[in-house]
C-alpha cells in the first residue's frame, strides 16, 4: 500500500478498523487521583515542606479514547495485525491527544496559582511546570511533606491529589509530587571483613597506545579462571586448642586477582564473535542510555580508556554522545547523588556487546524519577534510538498505583513508536519480603510496556571448559577471621545479592504471558550476566577496575544484544519482551539449577563434641532453593563460604522462572531469529 509522506501505513489501518472515527468524540473521564505514595508510610515525616521550595512536575493528560490507544498499541504486537510492527510516528501517537483548547484549560489553571509552565509536549499529551511547593499544594488541593528514607531526603504528597476546577477531568497523572530518587542496579562484590566493595585497581596506564585485547591493567588485575579444584581447610584459632573447623569444598578466587571477566570474554560467553564476523556488531544503531548525575567529561575519559585498554574501537563525537536533555547537574548534585560508577558501567558494556553502535546518554540532573521519564519520552520525541537502557528502578511496594500512571504513558508511548525500551529488574532478589508476589519486584521493570532484564551468574563449574550459567543469588557463611579465628558455629553474613524478580500488584499478566501462571505481569523476561563475584571489569576516574555487576551490568549487556538485532533486520523491532517466548527453540538459553556434590562441608570441633557443618546451613531463610553450588572464598587466611545460585524465594526452574525469565540470549542463533520477526 503506497502513503505520503504524512500518512502512515499504520492510519491507513486506522481508517480501515474504524477506529480513527472514534479519535474525534470527546472523551469524559473521572478526575484523576493521585493517592499518597507508599514510601511515605515506611518514612521519617519532616512535616511540611518549605512553601517556597521549588517543585518541578508533569501533568499527563487523557488521551482521546484510552481503549482505542490501548488496542492499537496491543496491535502492533500481534503478528497477523494489519498493523503488526507498522510503528506508529509522532504524528500518529499526537491524533490520540487532548486539543488544544483542552490543553489551554489546564495550562491556565496551573498558572492561576502561580506555576510556571515550562513545556507542552509535540504531541500535546503532557505538560511540564514548575512554582512554589505553596502553588503546587493549592493547585492539587493536596499537601506535601518532606520525608526522610535510608539518608535520603525526598517529598510527597500526605493526602490525595487532584487538579483544581474543570482541569481536573483530563488529568491522567502526575509525575512530581512524590520526588523520591530512583536506585541504581550497580552492586560490587564485598569484603565480608569491611563491608566496603573488594574490588581491584590499578593506576592508570599513561598515554602509551595499547594494541592487544584486553591488554595492560585488565589482565593484572582480573581472571575469568574463578574457581580450581575442591580442597580441605584446617581452622583454629592460635594459642587455642580448640575450636578447630576441618572443612572440604569447591574452592573460588584463591589468587591475587579479582574474579572479572574482560569484553573479549563475555563476547565469546554469549556467542557474539560469531555475529561480529558477519559485520553485525551494532552499526548503523544507537543505543540511549539514561543515567543520573554525572560528570560527562569524567565519563567520556573513562569511556575512552576502557575501549582502548579492551581493543574496542574508539570513541568519538560520531559514535559517543553526551546529552543534557533537562540541564546539568550541579556541583551539589554530583556530591550527594552521584551516579558515576553507574554510568560507566552501562556506557563501557553496552559499547563492549555493540562495538559498532553509536551511544547517547542523557545524563539527568537529579536522580529523580520525573527526570528518568522525561529522559524516555525525550529520546522518544527526538528520535535519539531505537533501544533505551535503564539501570534502575524501585520495589513496587513503596509505589502507588497512580503514582506510575503518567510514567506507563511515557512507557506506552515508546513501544507505540517501535522502542525498545529495557530495565534492570534489581539486586535484591525479593527485597526481604518473602514471596515473589509481595511488592519487592521493581517497577518499571514490571510495565508491560518495557522489557525486564535479570541477573545471572556465569562459569560455575560443571565439567564443562566453559563452565555453566546459572540464577544469580548469593549467600554467605563467614568460617574464619584471622584474628577471631574458627567461627563456632560460622557466623551468617546471610543475603548478598541476587537477582530480582516476581509477579506485579499492579499491572495484569499481559497477552504475551498467557502461558505463565499468576495473574500478574511477571518479570523478568530475559537475562545475562549481573554476579558480582562472576563479575566483569570496568573504568571509573581513569582507574580500571574489576569485580562489579548487578543488573546495572545485564540490562545494558542485552540493550547491545538488541541492538544487534535490529541492525540485522534492518528495522527497529520494537519492544523485546511479547517475541521471547514466540522464539524458537534453541534460541535462548534456559537457565536451570546447578548443584554440586563437593559443596562446603565439614566438622567444627570443640569442648562439647563434634559439629557437622553444611552450606544448607545458608539456606536456613530460604524455602525454594534446592541445588546451588557453594565454594571457598579465601580473603588472605580469612575464608567465606559463598553460594551461587540461591536467590531469596525466587526459584530457577526449566523453562520461564522469576529469576532468569526464559535465560539467555544465545549468540548469533537469538539474533537471527530475532530479526525474522520482523
Amino acid at each position: 500500500m503506497s502513503k505520503n509522506a504524512n500518512f502512515s501505513v499504520w492510519s491507513w489501518a486506522c481508517i480501515a478498523s474504524l477506529t480513527c472515527a472514534l479519535l474525534a468524540i470527546p472523551a469524559l473521564h473521572a478526575q484523576a487521583q493521585i493517592e499518597r505514595p507508599r514510601v511515605a508510610d515506611f518514612s521519617s515525616d519532616h512535616g511540611s515542606i518549605q512553601p517556597l521550595q521549588q517543585i518541578t512536575f508533569t501533568v499527563h493528560l487523557n488521551t482521546r479514547n484510552q481503549a482505542a490507544f490501548d488496542k492499537a498499541v496491543e496491535d502492533l504486537y500481534t503478528p497477523g495485525s494489519p498493523t503488526y510492527h507498522q510503528w506508529m510516528t509522532n504524528g500518529d501517537i499526537a491524533r490520540y491527544a487532548p486539543t488544544a483548547a483542552q490543553v489551554e484549560t489546564v495550562k491556565k489553571e496551573l498558572e492561576s496559582h502561580g506555576l510556571s509552565i515550562l513545556s507542552v509536549s509535540p504531541d500535546n499529551l503532557s505538560i511540564r511546570a514548575r512554582g512554589p511547593a505553596s502553588g503546587v499544594e493549592r493547585a492539587f488541593q493536596t499537601q506535601i511533606h518532606e520525608f526522610e528514607r535510608q539518608g535520603k531526603v525526598f517529598h510527597a504528597n500526605v493526602t490525595p491529589a487532584n487538579l483544581a476546577g474543570p482541569a481536573g477531568s483530563l488529568v491522567h497523572g502526575v509525575t512530581g509530587l512524590t520526588s523520591f530518587s530512583m536506585r541504581p542496579y550497580i552492586k560490587y562484590q564485598v569484603d565480608p571483613k569491611t563491608g566496603k566493595p573488594h574490588t581491584a585497581a590499578k593506576p592508570p596506564i599513561g598515554k602509551s597506545p595499547i594494541t592487544k585485547k584486553d591488554n595492560g591493567a585488565f589482565s593484572a588485575i582480573a581472571t575469568n579462571k574463578c574457581f580450581t579444584k575442591p580442597l580441605s581447610v584446617t581452622l583454629t584459632t592460635d594459642g587455642a586448642s580448640l575450636p578447630v573447623g576441618i572443612y572440604y569444598g569447591n574452592d573460588y578466587d584463591d589468587t591475587p586477582l579479582i574474579c572479572a571477566w574482560t569484553p573479549s570474554q563475555i563476547q565469546d560467553r554469549y556467542g557474539l564473535t560469531a555475529a561480529y564476523k558477519k559485520g553485525l556488531d551494532g552499526t548503523g544503531e544507537t543505543i540511549v542510555i539514561v543515567d543520573g548525575p554525572t560528570d560527562g567529561a569524567q565519563l567520556t575519559s573513562d569511556l575512552a580508556l576502557f575501549s582502548n585498554l579492551s581493543g574496542l574501537p574508539a570513541t568519538n563525537s560520531s559514535n559517543f554522545t553526551v546529552l543534557y536533555p533537562d540541564g546539568k547537574p550541579t556541583p551539589l548534585a554530583l556530591e550527594f547523588q552521584n551516579w558515576q560508577d553507574e554510568a560507566s558501567l552501562d556506557v563501557e558494556w553496552a559499547h563492549a556487546i555493540a562495538p559498532g553502535a553509536k551511544i547517547i546518554v542523557e545524563i539527568m540532573p537529579t536522580q529523580d524519577w520525573d527526570e528518568f521519564e522525561f529522559a524516555i519520552d525525550y529520546a522518544r520525541q527526538n528520535k535519539l534510538g531505537k533501544v533505551i537502557s535503564n539501570s534502575y528502578g524501585y520495589p513496587e511496594a513503596l509505589f502507588g498505583a497512580a503514582t506510575v500512571r503518567g510514567f506507563e504513558q511515557v512507557l506506552k508511548k515508546a513501544a507505540a513508536a517501535g522502542i525498545n525500551v529495557n530495565f534492570s529488574t534489581g539486586d535484591g532478589g525479593d527485597e526481604g519480603l518473602g514471596a515473589p508476589n509481595a511488592g519487592g519486584q521493581s517497577y518499571p521493570a514490571t510495565s508491560t510496556y518495557v522489557t525486564a532484564v535479570g541477573g545471572t551468574s556465569i562459569g560455575i563449574p560443571d565439567g564443562t571448559k566453559a563452565g555453566a550459567e546459572v540464577g544469580w543469588g548469593n549467600n554467605a557463611n563467614v568460617l574464619s577471621y584471622a584474628l577471631n579465628g574458627v567461627f563456632d558455629p560460622p557466623f551468617s553474613l546471610g543475603f548478598l545479592g541476587g537477582s530480582g524478580g516476581g509477579e506485579s500488584t499492579f499491572f495484569a499478566k499481559p497477552s504475551w504471558q498467557k502461558s505463565l501462571t499468576g495473574t500478574g505481569r511477571l518479570e523478568p523476561d530475559i537475562s545475562a550476566v549481573g554476579d558480582p563475584y562472576t563479575g566483569v571489569v570496568f573504568v571509573e576516574f581513569d582507574t580500571p577496575y574489576a569485580g562489579i555487576g548487578g543488573t546495572s551490568l545485564s540490562c545494558p549487556i542485552f540493550s547491545g544484544i538488541w541492538a544487534i538485532a535490529d541492525q540485522k533486520a534492518g528495522k527497529a523491532l520494537g519492544q523485546a519482551a511479547p517475541l521471547l517466548a514466540k522464539l524458537p527453540s534453541g534460541t535462548i538459553n534456559d537457565i536451570v539449577p546447578l548443584g554440586s556434590p563437593t559443596n562446603v562441608a565439614g566438622v567444627i570441633f570443640d569442648s562439647a563434641g563434634a559439629t557437622f557443618y553444611s552450606s544448607d546451613t545458608l539456606l536456613a531463610p530460604l524455602y525454594t532453593t534446592t541445588e546451588y553450588y557453594s565454594a571457598f572464598w579465601n580473603l588472605t587466611g580469612e575464608y567465606v563460604d559463598i553460594s551461587f545460585g540461591t536467590d531469596t524465594s525466587l526459584t530457577v526452574t526449566p523453562g520461564w522462572d522469576n529469576v532468569t525469565g526464559w535465560g539467555v540470549p544465545n549468540g548469533l542463533t537469538f539474533i537471527n531469529a530475532a530479526a525474522k520477526a520482523k
